[in-house]
Formats: C-alpha cells, sequence, structure tokens
C-alpha cells in the first residue's frame, strides 16, 4: 500500500538537507519573528493590547498581499454561462464573453456598502466574493496574533521583573494600573469610532464614582 506524503512533508524533505539544518531554520525564523514582534513594540502605538485602526489597516493591507501570493488564496477566473459562474478551468470549448476574475485584490476593492448591495444584485457573485473574504479575513486574523504572541514575548524579555513586581503591588496599585488600561482602551476604541459602547466621558464619571466609593482618591 503506497502512502501519500503531505504538502508539508515534501516541502521538508525538499528544502531541508538534514534535521540539524531544519533545527538551524527553525531558529533563524525564530529570531525574525521576535524581531518582528520588536518593531512592532516600538512603531506601533498601545501594542499589542491596542492598535490604532489605521495601523490595523496597513498590516491587513500587507497580509492580504502575502495571501495573494500563497496558492491557496489564487486567482480564479469565472465564466459566466447561463447566470451561472463556473470556474474556467471546469469549462469545455468556447469560453464565454462574460469573464470575471476574483482575486485577493478584486475581493477586497468594494467598500462595505457595495459589497453589501451585492447580495441583492448578484447572489452568486457575492457568495463568491464573500468567501474569499472570509478566509483572506482569517489568515489576516491569525497573523495578527501570532505578532501580537510575538510582541509579548518580547515584553517579557525586556522586562522580566514584571511578573513579580506585578504580585507584590497593593491592591490601591492595581486599581490604578486597572483603570489607566481602562482608559487607554476606551480612547482606542473612541478613536475607532465603530464601538458604540466606548465612551470617554461617561467612563471618567464612571471611574471618579468608583474612587470615591472605595476612597482611593489621593
Amino acid at each position: 500500500m503506497v502512502t501519500k506524503k503531505s504538502a508539508v512533508a515534501v516541502a521538508v524533505e525538499s528544502t531541508f538537507k538534514s534535521i540539524s539544518d531544519f533545527g538551524y531554520n527553525v531558529a533563524k525564523r525564530a529570531d525574525a519573528v521576535r524581531g518582528d514582534g520588536a518593531w512592532a513594540l516600538d512603531n506601533l502605538k498601545g501594542f499589542p493590547e491596542d492598535i490604532l485602526s489605521e495601523d490595523r489597516a496597513e498590516l491587513n493591507e500587507g497580509f492580504r498581499k502575502r495571501a495573494s501570493e500563497l496558492p491557496k488564496y489564487e486567482a480564479v477566473e469565472y465564466g459566466v454561462v447561463d447566470g451561472n459562474y463556473l470556474p474556467v478551468l471546469q469549462l469545455t470549448g468556447e469560453l464565454p464573453k462574460e469573464r470575471y476574475i476574483v482575486s485577493v485584490a478584486s475581493a477586497f476593492s468594494y467598500t462595505q456598502q457595495q459589497f453589501g448591495a451585492m447580495k441583492s444584485e448578484n447572489p452568486q457573485l457575492y457568495l463568491i466574493i464573500q468567501d474569499v473574504r472570509t478566509r483572506v479575513n482569517k489568515y489576516c486574523s491569525n497573523c495578527l496574533s501570532d505578532l501580537k504572541a510575538a510582541a509579548r514575548k518580547v515584553l517579557k524579555e525586556r522586562n522580566p521583573e514584571t511578573s513579580t513586581r506585578a504580585a507584590t503591588k497593593s491592591f490601591a496599585e492595581f486599581v490604578e494600573s486597572t483603570l489607566d488600561t481602562m482608559k487607554q482602551r476606551c480612547k482606542t476604541a473612541e478613536a475607532r469610532g465603530n464601538d458604540p459602547t466606548a465612551n470617554m466621558k461617561a467612563l471618567d464619571q464612571a471611574i471618579i464614582a468608583f474612587k470615591v466609593k472605595m476612597e482611593v482618591v489621593k
């Protein structure tokens, strides 16, 4: 019985000369990932706990550019046959005149309003593009999660005593730190403008009331 090897296994065999060579490359990539985490900490305001909307948009632009280079997100040309969108590679004979190329770039070229309108105006094309956007958005989310994890590791390396210091904080210090974090996140969310629950004025009033009640106002 012949056992088919996975694409990953084939790639490893064709790329690495030995386990030692593989280990070297793993360490090299790990160093690069740590370098990415350090760059993000130094250049993205509030990272990794928060990220400005404009920074997130630029990151996603880069993530999507990389996704477009991967086979699983490659562009697909569709031909319209009797109102149905079919991959051109599945068609035989003369190709239909009406054809569309759906790529990562084209899928994200629509505004939310245009994409929403497509749902009723062209439901078949909408579903095709929605699939691309969903899969690529997940890819981007995973990239961001990996970057945040790398940044947090760098933070621990830069501040190895952070955990110890946190454990010895007084309760009052813990309260102040927590409230500062709340304010920072609220400001960021309010700046994005897409979270109706973020209200800095209401939060400030709530914090004042909380401090009075807890008698931690200095």
